[in-house]
């Protein structure tokens, strides 16, 4: 194995645990945590990935499943629309809370709270296969399968 591939699999391994790890492969209850926070980690998760892509440019001409590819749907198909769409809402609506109102219940009566929910359930089903992918190119067994 040439130096770039091992390269290449330390960084598919580092972003499949930065994925695994995180709410974009846990499923999210209907009053559990608090939607904020799933952004926030969501957001995170993009910047990670996108610095990652930055600072590891392909060593070899991009196909359509590498790993560049792989990273680059997963941020421009599927946690840039979500979060453009979400974000500046839940800001919105964080807004207008009472201090007296905790964040939690305040996210719970916020009408769009289900429809969030129910999207963010439909994104983490490409962020699965995304994490699943990256695994397969680290050379690796997935930790989605072993937390199972």
């Amino acid at each position: 194995m040439s130096a770039s591939e091992r390269v290449e699999q330390s960084l598919a391994w580092e972003l499949h645990v930065e994925l695994a790890s995180r709410i974009t492969s846990v499923a999210l209850g209907p009053d559990e945590g608090l939607l904020s926070e799933a952004l926030d980690s969501l957001y995170r998760v993009f910047e990670t990935a996108r610095r990652a892509l930055a600072e590891h440019p392909p060593q070899r001409p991009l196909v359509e499943d590498s790993l560049h590819q792989v990273v680059f749907r997963l941020l421009n198909e599927g946690l840039r629309p979500f979060l453009s769409r979400w974000h500046p809402r839940l800001d919105a609506h964080h807004a207008r809370r009472a201090p007296e109102v905790s964040r939690l219940d305040h996210e719970l009566a916020w009408d769009e709270a289900g429809r969030l929910r129910a999207e963010l359930a439909d994104l983490q089903v490409l962020l699965r296969d995304a994490t699943e992918r990256l695994a397969e190119l680290a050379g690796a067994g997935s930790l989605l399968t072993v937390a199972r």
